[in-house]
């Protein structure tokens, strides 16, 4: 390894202005499927469904260059969203799984750690912190401005409505949202990026650097990456261009624990690696590669105690919040998120409306995986609700589900109508006195009661939300 690039790599450590940024590499540590073979078993998947031999083949060529949105982005238009996102959901649940080594070594640095970013929707990363930093899928602005957080740029685990995996999907984050922009422009100019567990081929790492070069106007920061052994020509010039600096090893186990040791290293004062291990036998090697083991030293320093005690679970994700509405009360909705907006912007909630649904995209469809995804049914209540056809399915659909102990239901009244005749006139609405907000003098003085009533919900629900 290059000692001086080592110090400066440890140096933006120490001055606390180094971002973590973990690719899949960090959780295929305990695994989980990269992502050629997450598209691997979404062909599979499509092929068991019958579907067009031409699309299989198209998928594999994809998977074969390594072009792996493009090929997430037709095995998803030959499963159809909904498949795609529960097979997808199911694939990269780390539920029942221990938090890779790497992980706990990522957490090691957060004496000195300004954040850390992610393209992986598990959460081996908020469990290796321990739910001590918070968890954030849509960035605000003055993101650069915070610290201690994990950023998941392509969304979090069973939040569908928060991924980025497919071209369009890509599009849609990467050009489509001048928020997303701002925030890494700031990230990116101002502070160092320390890349972990990408891999040399795959294009999801050429997004990446893209976008580096495109918001770095020319001057990028000194970034980094840890890199194996055998980078080549054209990769190492792309690079460099981007403002990465390679810290090359030799990842002679096939295990990557070079990785883990490096990281433990950059704390003043880390005793320094332990020899790498002697290779192990050919026929051990295949088990080493899919779950990485480290030195007993290195196990002993990551896992070690920290000095406070926080809770050993996992922060609670938002809450998946389905606005039920009818259209002709849309302007209504549109005032009640206005002032639920705080509980979004503290990561509380996850809203989501049919008015979400763009172009193109299965109306019928997009509002059944989100209502069935859904911790949290708010029924807009008016007589043009009471009215719609569609209405009734979802409401009967939320009542099915609350019954299972799925889901829970609030219905909110905006205007008069015969609600109490309903099948759920048993529920407590708000505002609490039965008051429908249009009659009332002040109407955002009841969108605000409602929005305190919701936070109260949330709130008992967030240590179910893992």
């Amino acid at each position: 390894m290059d000692e001086e690039i080592l110090e400066q790599l440890r140096e933006r450590y120490t001055s606390g202005n180094l971002i973590v940024f973990a690719g899949a590499g960090v959780s295929a540590a305990a695994g989980m499927p990269t992502w050629k073979q997450l598209a691997e078993k979404l062909r599979d998947r499509a092929r068991r469904r019958s579907a067009d031999p031409a699309v299989i083949d198209e998928i594999q060529q994809y998977i074969s260059s390594n072009q792996l949105i493009n090929a997430l982005s037709a095995a998803r238009l030959a499963l159809g969203p909904q498949d795609f996102n529960w097979t997808v959901d199911k694939e990269l649940d780390d539920t029942g799984r221990d938090v890779p080594e790497l992980a706990r070594a990522i957490a090691a640095l957060k004496p000195k750690l300004k954040a850390v970013l992610t393209t992986n929707i598990d959460r081996f990363l908020e469990r290796a912190f321990q739910g001590e930093w918070r968890m954030v899928d849509r960035p605000a602005g003055d993101i650069a401005m915070d610290r201690c957080f994990i950023l998941k740029l392509h969304g979090t685990l069973r939040a569908w409505d928060t991924w980025v995996f497919s071209r369009d999907q890509y599009d849609r984050a990467i050009f489509g949202s001048p928020l997303l922009q701002d925030a890494f422009g700031a990230l990116y100019r101002t502070h160092s990026i320390l890349f972990v567990g990408f891999g040399l081929a795959d294009d999801n790492i050429d997004q990446t650097l893209a976008r580096v070069r495109a918001l770095s106007g020319g001057q990028p920061p000194m970034h980094f990456a840890l890199l194996p052994k055998g980078v080549p020509p054209f990769r190492r010039r792309l690079l460099e261009e981007s403002g990465v600096r390679l810290i090359v090893y030799e990842n002679q186990a096939g295990d990557h624990a070079e990785v883990a040791q490096v990281l433990l290293g950059l704390e003043p004062g880390a005793a320094a690696p332990p020899p790498a291990a002697a290779p192990p036998p050919a026929g051990a090697r295949a088990q080493q590669q899919s779950s990485p083991t480290l030195p007993s030293s290195l196990v002993k320093a990551i896992a070690a105690p920290p000095t406070s005690t926080p809770s050993a679970t996992a922060a609670p994700r938002p809450a998946r919040v389905f606005f039920s509405y009818a259209s002709a009360d849309g302007d209504l909705l549109a005032r009640l998120e206005a002032h639920m907006t705080p509980l979004r912007r503290e990561g509380l909630i996850a809203p989501w409306h049919s008015g979400k649904i763009d172009a193109g995209e299965d109306t019928e469809r997009a509002i059944g995986e989100q209502l069935e995804a859904a911790d949290l049914v708010l029924l807009l209540v008016s007589a043009s609700y009471l009215a719609s056809e569609q209405g009734d399915a979802q409401v009967a659909r939320a009542m099915e589900r609350r019954a299972a102990g799925q889901t829970v239901v609030v219905p909110i009244l905006l205007r008069p109508c015969d609600w109490e005749t309903t099948r759920f006139a048993e529920l407590q609405a708000v505002p609490r006195d039965k008051k429908p907000v249009t009659k009332w003098s002040d109407a955002d003085e009841a969108l605000l009661q409602v929005a305190r009533e919701i936070r109260a919900v949330v709130t008992k629900l967030r240590p179910s939300l893992r």
